[in-house]
């Protein structure tokens, strides 16, 4: 059973779950961005179906389909990616559980393999396994607390500069254009120290998120400090129930 108290470990735990916490999940979803967010600003409702590897997205500009991995490449077994239940029926080797059931590890760039599969960019993929959320990252004041009805867990996140040209005990989003933690951290990481975003406007340095217990997805994200950065909202409809998204 999960701790009415989390701790730092808990968090960094469930944030390493959410492969192995659900297989269909319905929400809506809104994102607000500098550069962009959802169209029109308004929320999308989507259906995700990890059996299928395939997602259903329904905006105002219509309805998108995408399946498979985000990575768009093959298995090392020949078998086509895209379905996260198969990797979650065969477990991988190197995958270790704790008592409480969350992830206590899990294979290093597991999701360059597997992955839900992607709309619009790779912040969608972080946010349904925000493993980036597990290392390279200084996480405080960790709270239990409700989100729209559900249990989650709430945090602040700072993401880490790394150490050397391997960027040692850094913070490493799935994709550092689109990282969950946007910060002066994730932009250096993509396009180097002359990078102009840097320093005007003062971009957010850390973010509160809340990840829903049950699955490890993030429900809420939004910078602490700073301009600019991406919040996102993700309210939950039903989990691992049957799934009848439009055509």
């Amino acid at each position: 059973m999960e701790p009415g108290s989390p701790t730092v470990e808990d968090f960094r735990a469930l944030a390493r779950s959410s492969p192995w916490r659900f297989t269909t999940l319905h929400f809506t979803h809104r994102r607000e961005r500098e550069a962009g967010g959802t169209p029109d600003d308004q929320p999308v409702e989507a259906w995700l179906d990890r059996k299928a590897g395939r997602v259903t997205v329904r905006s105002s500009q219509g309805i998108e389909v995408r399946e498979g991995t985000p990575y768009g490449s093959d298995s090392p077994d020949g078998a086509e990616f895209g379905s996260l239940a198969a990797a979650m029926a065969d477990r991988p080797k190197d995958l270790t559980l704790r008592p409480d059931g969350l992830v206590d590890h899990r294979p290093e760039g597991w999701y360059f393999d597997r992955g839900d599969p992607m709309w619009q960019d790779y912040l969608w993929t972080a946010m349904l396994d925000p493993v980036e959320l597990s290392y390279g990252v200084d996480i405080t004041g960790v709270a239990a607390v409700t989100v729209r009805g559900r249990p989650a867990w709430a945090a602040t996140c700072r993401p880490q500069a790394g150490r050397g040209v391997e960027w040692e005990g850094g913070y490493e989003p799935r994709c550092s254009c689109c990282a969950l933690l946007d910060s002066p951290v994730s932009r250096l990481l993509e396009y180097g120290p002359e990078d102009p975003t840097l320093t005007y406007p003062a971009l957010p340095t850390s973010y509160r998120v809340h990840l829903d217990v049950q699955m490890g997805i993030v429900v809420d994200l939004a910078p602490v400090d700073g301009r600019g950065g991406v919040v996102v909202t993700n309210e939950i409809l039903s989990v691992d129930e049957p799934l009848n998204p439009p055509r």
